[in-house]
């Protein structure tokens, strides 16, 4: 199971316009809390305290979401974010509350480990998917799928197919998809280094005599 990182929000009980961009100019972001057999809950989010989250942990996974008033958290996942077009800065935030023993689908982030070695052997990674769609109990969700590719060759993948999933945790991206291949050096980047090595070469070479 993923650890569920903490976020906290406010109600937002008034719904007006003027108050909305009132509390955006504070930094605040407006979000929404929803879930099966419950009402969906209007909230603010702190925007400083969020954006660092994201940007720290991303926004896959579990968190676990204080809502100021209610005695306990609710563990919610994190099902859309918007942002502005122009500056990249937080505007919405869709939440979903979860029953930790209910089946949920969600992203998983892939992690992958050993592409110095790939490089070191001469190959190129070249990365593909970088998330996957699994299928768990909220409680089972993990916090990423990792894989080592350290062992991997030129013209060597791995697919969605190869990734070991957790125990309780069922795949349901394409098994065809392409989380890595590892690419030959491109001509381009063989024909510089010729080029490189034919000039120092000449550099080398000793000069010629002239007569007089």
């Amino acid at each position: 199971m993923s650890t569920a990182l903490a976020l906290k929000c406010t109600a937002r009980t008034v719904k007006n316009q003027g108050y909305l961009n009132e509390m955006k100019r504070k930094n605040y972001v407006p979000g929404i809390v929803y879930g099966q057999g419950q009402e969906n809950l209007p909230v603010f989010l702190e925007g400083r305290e969020i954006s660092r989250i994201f940007d720290k942990h991303g926004s896959r996974g579990l968190f676990s979401l204080q809502i100021e008033g209610q005695a306990k958290p609710t563990m919610v996942l994190v099902r859309e974010v918007q942002k502005h077009p122009l500056s990249g800065k937080l505007i919405h935030v869709d939440l979903m509350s979860v029953n930790m023993d209910e089946q949920i689908h969600s992203s998983v982030s892939v992690v992958i480990n050993g592409e110095d070695e790939i490089l070191k052997n001469g190959g190129i990674p070249q990365l593909g998917a970088k998330e996957v769609q699994v299928l768990c109990l909220a409680r089972d969700l993990p916090e990423a799928i990792t894989v080592d590719v350290s062992g991997l060759g030129i013209g060597n993948k791995i697919t969605a197919a190869e990734l070991t999933m957790p125990e309780g945790v069922e795949l349901t991206t394409d098994p065809e998809t392409i989380v890595i291949t590892v690419l030959a050096p491109g001509r381009g980047a063989i024909e510089e280094e010729e080029a490189e090595a034919e000039t120092e070469a000449k550099a080398e070479e000793p000069a010629a005599e002239t007569k007089e």
